[in-house]
């Protein structure tokens, strides 16, 4: 389980880093669950823990909240990118 765990966030850090303009949340959501079947709550709890770490930000834009990857998980991405399958 904290092999996925892990994975699930190296997933996420990974897609972010690939969108430098960032994204809005329940688009990032809709790639990332049909990529690898998690559900919505899931996914939040992901999400949130990683905007914790520091590893993602998070803003709003006019009434969208937009999710990007910050300097921290570009660093933790470079590390744990074998992660990925």
């Amino acid at each position: 389980m904290k092999k996925d765990l892990a994975e699930n966030k190296v997933l996420i850090l990974y897609l972010l880093n690939k969108l430098p303009n960032g994204i809005k949340s329940d688009n990032l959501y809709k790639i990332i669950s049909s990529a690898n079947n998690i559900n919505y709550f899931y996914f939040q709890e992901l999400l949130t823990d990683l905007i914790e770490s520091n590893f993602v930000g998070s803003f709003t834009n006019d009434e969208d909240t937009i999710i990007k990857i910050t300097s921290d998980g570009q660093n933790a991405l470079t590390l744990t990118k074998s992660l990925l399958p």
